[in-house]
């Protein structure tokens, strides 16, 4: 039987890949986004304002949803964001990705994949791996069958934006990644199609539960 799938964030950058592999699966896609996808001519959308998410009254039926959505940060931002930038950070990587995952689950959806990020703690010091913390703490709380979170590192894939800063961190960093061993491997570069990927791979299994992927599950495929 075809599942019916929830994709929010379809075009970022992991949120694409997952598009694509969702795509080369027998599924029903639904895309939840503030804009119309242009690339996408054949795929529902759902076009609304995620502050009013909540308010949403759509009787899709849904098996699953997935979520890679998260704020625009910039490479210093993710070490240090000023206490004015907190709020907008708490409302896209907390309050929407709540908002969407309570939407998917009072539409039937039985699971839930999100993209979180490595090191991702509600107790840590950190605003960025706090709020990441956060929300898995309380998408683990709202009671799905199947639970699948993604931590990957620095994502490789084509950016938008800072793309020469970016490109000199990403020379600098694959190489150091190689002497990262042992439990210092799962902070390497990682490719958003591999991220996606493992996502859509472990939500395809009949194992219900919580599970947390990092780079030792990136790196297999």
């Amino acid at each position: 039987m075809t599942k019916t799938v929830l994709l929010a964030g379809a075009s970022g950058l992991v949120g694409g890949k997952i598009l694509e592999e969702l795509g080369n699966n027998n599924v029903k896609i639904i895309s939840l986004a503030r804009n119309k996808l242009h690339f996408a001519s054949d795929l529902e959308e759902i076009i609304c304002d995620f502050n009013e998410i909540d308010a949403l009254n759509s009787k899709i039926i849904l098996d699953e949803v997935y979520i890679a959505i998260g704020k625009q940060l910039k490479l210093y931002e993710l070490l240090y964001l000023r206490k004015s930038e907190r709020s907008g950070l708490k409302k896209v990587d907390f309050d929407f990705i709540k908002s969407v995952a309570l939407f998917a689950k009072k539409n039937g959806a039985k699971s839930i994949g999100i993209v979180s990020a490595i090191g991702a703690n509600h107790k840590s010091r950190n605003t960025y791996l706090k709020i990441k913390g956060e929300i898995e703490k309380e998408i683990i709380s709202l009671g799905f069958q199947k639970i699948v979170i993604a931590r990957p590192s620095h994502l490789l894939g084509k950016r938008k934006y800072e793309k020469l800063l970016i490109s000199i961190f990403e020379k600098i960093t694959n190489v150091v990644g190689y002497l990262m061993i042992g439990p210092f491997s799962k902070f390497r570069n990682i490719s958003a199609s591999k991220v996606a990927n493992s996502l859509v791979s472990k939500m395809n299994n009949d194992e219900d539960g919580i599970f947390f992927l990092d780079f030792d599950d990136f790196k297999k495929l």
